[in-house]
C-alpha cells in the first residue's frame, strides 16, 4: 500500500472511531449517562421522519440499517426511559406512528447543535476553495460506504 493510501487508512479508522468516541461522551453529558449513541440515533432517525409523517417502524428501521426486532427492542427502552411515545394510527390500528416528547426534542436540538458546531470548528481554518473541496471528497466516501452497506444489508437478508 502507497503511503497516500496507509495515510487514508489510517484516517478513515482512526477519525470514524474518534468521531463516535467524541460523540458518546458529548451525548453521555448532554444526557447524564442516560442515553446511548444509538438510542440518540434513533431519536434522530423519528425526528427526520416526523416532516412527512413517516415515522413508523417500517420506515424508521431502514433508515437506521436494522431490523424492525432490533428497532421495537430500542422503542420499548425508549419509551421507558420517557424518549418516545408509540401512537396508533386513527384510521389504521395496526399501524403505529413513533412520536418524541420534549425531553426527546431538547436532546436532539442539542445533537444538531453538537454536529453544527463540529462543522463549524472543522471549516473555521479552511478557505471557501478547501471547504468545497473536502465536501466533495467526502461525499464521493459517504456514497462509497453507503453503496458498500446497502450491499451487505441485501446479502445478509438472503442469507435468512
Amino acid at each position: 500500500m502507497d503511503s497516500n493510501k496507509a495515510t487514508l487508512n489510517h484516517f478513515l479508522v482512526d477519525t470514524f472511531n474518534d468521531i463516535l468516541r467524541y460523540e458518546e461522551m458529548a451525548l453521555e453529558h448532554l444526557t447524564n449517562h442516560r442515553l446511548s449513541i444509538s438510542e440518540v440515533h434513533v431519536l434522530e432517525a423519528v425526528f427526520e421522519a416526523l416532516p412527512t409523517h413517516q415515522n413508523t417502524p417500517s420506515v424508521v428501521a431502514p433508515k437506521l440499517g436494522i431490523t424492525l426486532g432490533s428497532l421495537t427492542t430500542a422503542v420499548k427502552t425508549l419509551e421507558k426511559k420517557g424518549y418516545l411515545i408509540r401512537q396508533r394510527a386513527q384510521d389504521d390500528k395496526r399501524v403505529y406512528y413513533l412520536v418524541p416528547t420534549p425531553i426527546a426534542e431538547f436532546v436532539n436540538q442539542k445533537h444538531l447543535e453538537f454536529h453544527q458546531g463540529m462543522i463549524e470548528e472543522i471549516v473555521a481554518d479552511l478557505t471557501l476553495e478547501e471547504t468545497q473541496t473536502l465536501a466533495k471528497s467526502l461525499e464521493k466516501v459517504r456514497l462509497y460506504f453507503g453503496r458498500k452497506a446497502e450491499i451487505t444489508r441485501k446479502s445478509s437478508v438472503e442469507r435468512k
